[in-house]
């Protein structure tokens, strides 16, 4: 491998970390938004339960930009734009929707760095990926149960925490 390759493979890493900086930051904050929504809606059980899958958001924005960093790169953060929902199940469809779009969008970026040689940011967006998938099947779950259940009997039960 030339160089050249060299220094165009990582500055293709280091475009696409900070590109998922930017999709983490704005995500990080639309889920810190639905969860102060659903908690003035009285539903803590839900809140509770979304705050839990979301509270390493922060550790995986610290990990990109330390590999960031670890590759020479500086921070050039674009946030896309944050889809609140207004209602129970745009909260749960926008949370979703986001999450299909990392869970499709990780697995080719994982390709693409084992392409760049960079092994390193592969495990690292592997791992990443591993956690959104467990996100996205819970939020399949919520909106099979919402479904199933109606709003108001799901609403019944998501309000208050459930004890483990």
């Amino acid at each position: 491998m030339t160089e050249q390759s060299v220094d165009q493979n990582k500055n293709e890493v280091i475009t696409t970390l900070n590109e998922l900086l930017g999709v983490y930051w704005a995500g990080s904050a639309q889920h810190q938004a639905h969860v102060k929504l659903l908690d003035s809606w009285g539903l803590a059980g839900l809140s509770a339960d979304m705050k839990a899958r979301t509270d390493d958001e922060p550790e995986t924005i610290s990990e990109l930009t330390d590999r960031l960093l670890d590759l020479g790169g500086t921070p050039d953060i674009t946030f896309p734009q944050v889809h609140v929902g207004s209602s129970l199940r745009e909260v749960l469809e926008n949370d979703m929707a986001l999450q299909r779009n990392a869970s499709e969008s990780l697995n080719e970026i994982a390709e693409r760095m084992g392409r760049a040689h960079d092994a390193t940011t592969r495990r690292l967006i592997e791992d990443i990926l591993a956690d959104e998938e467990q996100h996205l099947y819970w939020l399949e779950s919520e909106i099979e149960l919402l479904d199933k259940l109606g709003e108001q009997l799901y609403t019944a039960a998501r309000l208050t925490p459930a004890t483990h």
